[in-house]
């Protein structure tokens, strides 16, 4: 017997080429998105190993000739190693407070309802308010304590105003534990903290990673707060960038870029150890449910 092979159909072959060409044009655009957005980036980092007559130059030069350190060297002994010093200090106190805060009261609104839906939804709402709206009250609530420049001022700030958005995020995530993972923990012997401590974050450690990260990239990056309740004595890196420019010799692009390059280090640093778990925060519930 001859065996008759049946050719496909000139409809799902024209389906297939479709798929293809939908791929092709997706990854196309993904390509080209990622190469323009980080032209900044790329002219940031290149800037930083450029001389002063490279980075003034016009027409722009784009890829420095004669690369050096001369910035680097510049920007870490005119403040740039004391605002790096700062904004480590302040970011990881303040990511501890408000983590350490956001964790226990998440836990208590997800398994005891406390307050009821309305302290819940009145502390969402609290991190819908502009920053604006909190610096001149928090100035004078920090000079009042005699606590306007200083760190442990500042980490007060920063933990009280990042705790809404740990407690909504780590809530989200505590309700996916069932509930009776509490209960069996709580026959077995455990207090209510102990079952928090034993059970339920190991169980959510992605949520608990992905929050501490991001917390910790937002207080990173604030401007604002660092501003306005800091005068001489403490200034952080985004502060220390808006710094470069006297109308005596204008804007230094060097050192600024070399700063820019030094503030990302972190954070990228961070996206890259929890970038699986970054992922399970940003897609929380979209498989849920």
């Amino acid at each position: 017997m001859t065996s008759i092979t049946a050719s496909p159909s000139p409809t799902r072959a024209r389906r297939r080429r479709g798929r293809r060409l939908a791929v092709a044009l997706r990854t196309l655009a993904v390509v080209v998105l990622i190469l323009l957005t980080s032209i900044p980036t790329a002219w940031i980092v290149l800037t930083g190993f450029k001389t002063e007559a490279e980075y003034l130059s016009s027409p722009p030069v784009w890829v420095p000739q004669r690369p050096t350190l001369a910035n680097y060297e510049e920007m870490w002994s005119d403040g740039g190693a004391k605002a790096f010093a700062n904004s480590l200090t302040v970011t990881l106190g303040g990511t501890l407070i408000a983590v350490a805060g956001g964790v226990l009261a998440a836990y208590s609104l997800s398994r005891f309802q406390t307050g009821g839906a309305g302290l819940a939804n009145w502390i969402l709402s609290v991190r819908f308010l502009p920053p604006i709206a909190f610096a001149i009250p928090l100035a004078l609530m920090l000079q009042a304590l005699g606590l306007v420049d200083t760190h442990l001022g500042l980490i007060l700030v920063y933990g009280a105003f990042n705790l809404p958005f740990v407690i909504w995020t780590m809530k989200g995530f505590f309700d996916e534990v069932p509930t009776q993972i509490d209960e069996s923990a709580l026959i077995d012997g455990c207090t209510s903290m102990g079952a928090l401590v034993r059970v339920v974050l190991p169980l959510a450690a992605a949520g608990l990673v992905s929050t501490t990260l991001l917390t910790f990239i937002f207080i990173w990056s604030e401007f604002l707060f660092a501003l306005v309740l800091s005068q001489s004595a403490l200034f952080t890196i985004p502060v220390r960038l808006s710094q470069y420019y006297s109308e005596a010799v204008g804007l230094r692009w060097g050192p600024q870029a070399a700063l820019a390059t030094l503030a990302m280090l972190p954070m990228i640093a961070m996206a890259l150890l929890g970038q699986a778990f970054l992922v399970r925060a940003m897609s929380y519930g979209a498989l849920k449910e």
